[in-house]
């Protein structure tokens, strides 16, 4: 349990890194896609099924697929209060939507069926009147302290969420899994940095890619109680970067 410990310290750091370089490198469209990849709530799931067994992982995922439409919620909240507030007061009512929706399932843990159709709707039609502004971004230089702190905020909560997950139990950590650390993390500095319109788009692309998190959430459930967690969640990764592959496309429309 040490060296699973050690490795999600190890891990989690250049995943974010990455991402935040991404969406340096391509732009705020294709960053917020790549950084919609589960790369936090992914390994989440993983050292959830090492460490709690692969049936409580499975357990988690109805949950899992509501957390999920309170972290569309989030982004739609905030992409709506970046221009009008400043990152804090918006930051904090996008919470409130995520914990409105997280509160509302609590003891009405959905079928896979019900979770699934209603994640959908509500993602679609999210991204429907999501806001896309066209005009060019707001650029300020990036803080020496930017990607460290990036990367210590969702390690942390990588680590708290794994090692409690036993105590929290199925429901709880289903919630969580999804929480918009990297979509709050990216959002926050975006909006720091470049404005509330390359936020807009960042959390768009973010967004898009959830698509495949769906899909990853299924395989979860079907695949990993079945099968050797590695080559459950190997196949998963292959899966969603397939299906997320399609969603890119909404993403170009809208560069």
């Amino acid at each position: 349990m040490h060296n699973l410990l050690l490795i999600k310290i190890l891990l989690m750091p250049p995943l974010i890194a990455g991402v935040t370089l991404s969406v340096r490198k391509w732009g705020e469209g294709f960053g917020g896609w790549l950084g919609g990849f589960p790369w936090i709530a992914g390994p989440i799931s993983i050292f959830i099924a090492i460490e709690n067994g692969a049936d409580f992982a499975a357990s988690t995922v109805p949950s899992a697929l509501m957390g999920s439409i309170g972290t569309t919620f989030f982004a739609l909240i905030y992409s709506i209060a970046a221009p009008r507030m400043h990152w804090l007061p918006a930051l904090l009512l996008s919470y409130v939507a995520f914990f409105i929706v997280a509160l509302a399932s609590l003891g009405r843990t959905p079928s896979l069926p019900f979770a699934v159709a209603l994640n959908l709707i509500v993602l679609t039609g999210v991204l429907y009147i999501f806001p896309k502004p066209k005009d060019k971004p707001e650029y300020k230089k990036h803080p020496v302290y930017d990607i460290p702190l990036r990367m210590f905020v969702a390690t942390l909560f990588v680590v708290l969420l794994t090692q409690l997950a036993e105590k929290l139990g199925p429901t709880w950590s289903g919630i969580l899994t999804p929480f918009p650390i990297m979509t709050s993390t990216l959002a926050v500095f975006t909006h720091i940095q470049q404005g509330s319109q390359a936020t807009a788009r960042i959390l768009y692309g973010l967004l898009s890619a959830s698509y495949g998190f769906v899909i990853f959430l299924i395989g979860v459930w079907w695949l990993v109680p079945i099968m050797h967690v590695g080559l459950a969640y190997g196949i998963l990764a292959i899966v969603t970067m397939s299906v997320n592959g399609l969603a890119i496309r909404l993403i170009r429309q809208q560069s």
